[in-house]
C-alpha cells in the first residue's frame, strides 16, 4: 500500500509510506527557505511524486492530517513563516483582544495584514472571501470540499483517495509506531496547543491496538508556554526553545513565585487537565501578573510549572492504566527538560519521544494512521535520514560549473584527516547523505566541533549561528561512550536529541561545549553504527586521536533560516559565514 501523508499547517511537511515503511519525509521550509513554512507543502509533494514515480495509478491514499478546516486566517496565509514578534503583538491587540472579549473583530484579519504588509503571498487553496461569513459547520464542509478539489487537481488523483485523519491520533500513532524498541503495554500521551478540538489525549496501547482513555480541550500548557514566549518578546511557535534554554539560569525560589501564579490556571479532573480560573485573555493576564518578575525567573517559572503538570499527568495515567512504558508526542514533547523530569519518575520504566514530535511529524503520523486503519503493519523508524540527497555526479558537476576549485582547496573527504582538523580546533560543516527530517540536525546537515573546548561556542556563534548567548549546543555521543558521559540508568532511547540527561562530572570536561553551560545537562544524540555508518566512523576516528567519543553537533544554517537542503544551500552558507571547512558528500572544501 502506497500512502502520501500531508500536513498543511505550521511547519508543513509530506511523507511517503510504502507497505508500512516510511521511506521519505520532508518539510516544506527546506524548499522555500522560510522557517516554519505553512500551507500545502507542494514542493515536498512534487519531490516525492517525481522521486518515487507516483501517480493516480499507484497511490492508494493521500492521508491529510487534521480534520478541522475552519481557521481561514491560518489556512489561507503563512502567518508563522512571515510574522515577526511585533506582528504577533499587534495581532494579540487588534484581533484576539476584541474576539476574546466578545466584541466586533476583523474575521479576515490575516487577509488585511497580508494585503498591506506581505503583498504577493498566494494561498494554495482557492477559498473565496465569502467563506468568512459562513457559520462554523457550513464553513468546515465547504472548505473541506475546496481542499479536496485543489489537492486532487494538483496531484491529479481521484478525490475519493483523499482522506482526513484526526490530529492527536496522528501524534500518538507517530510516537508509538516510530519507536524501534516499542513495548507491548504502553501509555501514549499527547499534549499540544490545539488540533481537531483537543490539546491533550491519553491512550492505552496493547498488542498494537489503540484505546483512547481520555481527552481534553482545556489543557493549555502549550498555549501558556507560547504566550510566555511572546511576553518575553520572543517569537511564538519558534522561540519556545529559547525560553527552555533560559530557564536553568533562574533561582528556584524566584521561579516558584512565577509558577504559583500559573497554578490558578489549570487543574485535574481525573486524567483530564481542565480550566481552573482561566482568564479569557491569557496574554493580558500575563501582562498584568508578570510585570514585576524578571525575565529569567519567568522562563524558570513556566518551565517549573510545565514539569509539575506533566509529572502529575503521567502519575495519574500510571495509576489508572497500570503500564510503566510511555511514549510522549505533540508540541510539548519537544521540551527536552520536561522529558528528563518525566524519565526520572520512579514508576517510569521507559519513555520514548520520537524525533521532532511537533506538528512537522504529522505527515508521518498520518501515514501510520492510514496503515493502521487498513491493517497494514507499521514499521519503526531507525533513523530520520528521510529527505533529499546530493549524489556524487551532481556535486561534481556543481563544483565544475561554478569553478569552485579556483577559489577553494578541494580534497577527497577523508574521515581521518577531518578528525584531525576537528581535534586541532577547526569547525567543520557536514552535508552528506540524505537530509534528516525535523528540527534537530543529526549529523548529515550539521556543524561539528571538538566538544572539549567551551570557547568553541562563542567561535561558532561568531562564525555563523548568531544564537542567544544563553543557548546550549548539543552533542552526538557514540553508543560505546554512553556509560562514560551520560547518567542514563534506565537506558532510555535517545537517537533524536529528544530527552535531556545529566552528565557524569568526572568526564564533563571532554564534552562541556555540548552541554548546557549552567546546569551541565546534555541533549544527546546517542549514535549507533547502524544509524549512520559514515558519521559514526568520523567520530570514531576523532576518538582515536583525542580519546573523546563525541562531537558538538548543531544544525547547518544561517541564523533564522531553515537547515540547509541542497548543494546551493550548502555553498551559500559556506560562502556567507566564517566557516573554513565543508564536507559536501564525498569532497572536503576548504577556504584558502
Amino acid at each position: 500500500m502506497i500512502i502520501i501523508g500531508i500536513y498543511d499547517d505550521h511547519n508543513a511537511s509530506a511523507a511517503l509510506s510504502i507497505n508500512g515503511e516510511v521511506v521519505c519525509a520532508i518539510q516544506e521550509e527546506r524548499f522555500t527557505k522560510r522557517k516554519n513554512e505553512k500551507g500545502f507543502p507542494k514542493n515536498c509533494v512534487e519531490y516525492i511524486m517525481k522521486q518515487y514515480d507516483l501517480s493516480n495509478e499507484n497511490i492508494d491514499i493521500v492521508a491529510m492530517s487534521t480534520i478541522a478546516r475552519d481557521d481561514l486566517n491560518n489556512l489561507n496565509y503563512p502567518i508563522d513563516a512571515v510574522f515577526d514578534i511585533d506582528d504577533y503583538i499587534d495581532m494579540m491587540e487588534d484581533y484576539w483582544k476584541p474576539k476574546l472579549a466578545g466584541e466586533n473583530y476583523p474575521k479576515d484579519y490575516a487577509k488585511q495584514i497580508f494585503e498591506k504588509k506581505f503583498k504577493g503571498e498566494k494561498s494554495f487553496y482557492t477559498i473565496p472571501d465569502e467563506f468568512y461569513n459562513l457559520d462554523p459547520e457550513e464553513l468546515q464542509s465547504k472548505v473541506s470540499e475546496v481542499v479536496v478539489n485543489d489537492i486532487a487537481n494538483f496531484i491529479q488523483i481521484d478525490k475519493e483517495k483523499i482522506k482526513f485523519y484526526d490530529h492527536h491520533t496522528c501524534h500518538a500513532m507517530y510516537g508509538y509506531f516510530a519507536n524501534p524498541n516499542k513495548k507491548n503495554k504502553t501509555i501514549a500521551i499527547t499534549v499540544d496547543a490545539y488540533g481537531d478540538g483537543k490539546n491533550q489525549t491519553v491512550w492505552k496501547i496493547e498488542n498494537d491496538k489503540f484505546e483512547l482513555v481520555t481527552d481534553s480541550n482545556q489543557c493549555e500548557i502549550a498555549r501558556l508556554y507560547r504566550m510566555v514566549t511572546l511576553y518575553l518578546r520572543m517569537k511564538p511557535l519558534e522561540h519556545e526553545f529559547k525560553v527552555m534554554g533560559l530557564a536553568p539560569y533562574a533561582k528556584e525560589k524566584y521561579s516558584k513565585k512565577v509558577a504559583d501564579i500559573f497554578d490558578e490556571l489549570l487543574q485535574f479532573d481525573g486524567l483530564k487537565i481542565v480550566h481552573k480560573n482561566r482568564p479569557a485573555n491569557l496574554y493580558e493576564f500575563l501582562n498584568e501578573k508578570l510585570k514585576y518578575h524578571r525575565f529569567d525567573n519567568i522562563a524558570g517559572g513556566v518551565q517549573l510549572y510545565t514539569e509539575k503538570i506533566l509529572n502529575e499527568l503521567f502519575l495519574r495515567a500510571f495509576k489508572e492504566i497500570g503500564f510503566k512504558n510511555f511514549v510522549f508526542s505533540g508540541g510539548v514533547a519537544m521540551n527536552v527538560k520536561a522529558n528528563k523530569a518525566l524519565g526520572d519518575l520512579d514508576f517510569v520504566d521507559d519513555i520514548f519521544v520520537a524525533g521532532s514530535s511537533s506538528d512537522e511529524s504529522q505527515s508521518i503520523g498520518a501515514c501510520y494512521f492510514a496503515n493502521y486503519e487498513n491493517n497494514v503493519k507499521n514499521k519503526p523508524l531507525y533513523n530520520l535520514n528521510l529527505g533529499t540527497e546530493n549524489i556524487v555526479n551532481e556535486v561534481d558537476e556543481y563544483l565544475q560549473k561554478n569553478n569552485l576549485d579556483k577559489k577553494y582547496n578541494i580534497l577527497k573527504a577523508d574521515n581521518k584527516y577531518i578528525a584531525k582538523l576537528l581535534s586541532e580546533g577547526e569547525v567543520v560543516a557536514r552535508v552528506c547523505g540524505r537530509m534528516e527530517f525535523g528540527s534537530r540536525a543529526l549529523g548529515n546537515r550539521s556543524i561539528l566541533a571538538n566538544p572539549s573546548n567551551p570557547n568553541i561556542i562563542q567561535h561558532i556563534n561568531e562564525l555563523i549561528k548568531g544564537r542567544d548567548f544563553w543557548m546550549p549546543f548539543a552533542a552526538t555521543v557514540l553508543d560505546t561512550y554512553v556509560d562514560k558521559y551520560l547518567v542514563n540508568p534506565k537506558g532510555f532511547e535517545s537517537r533524536y536529541m529528544a530527552v535531556a540527561m545529566d552528565t557524569k562530572k568526572e568526564f564533563l570536561h571532554e564534552i562541556k561545549a555540548g552541554t548546557h553551560p549552567y546546569d551541565e545537562t546534555i541533549r544527546p544524540q546517542i549514535l549507533t553504527k547502524e544509524q549512520n555508518e559514515e558519521y559514526y566512523d568520523l567520530i570514531e576516528e576523532f576518538s582515536k586521536i583525542t580519546g573523546i567519543g563525541s562531537l558538538l553537533n548543531t544544525s547547518y544554517n544561517l541564523h533564522g533560516l531553515p537547515v540547509v537542503n541542497d548543494i546551493d544551500d550548502a555553498i551559500h552558507v559556506f560562502e556567507n559565514s566564517g566557516l573554513k571547512h565543508l564536507i559536501l558528500n564525498h569532497v572536503l572544501i576548504s577556504k584558502r
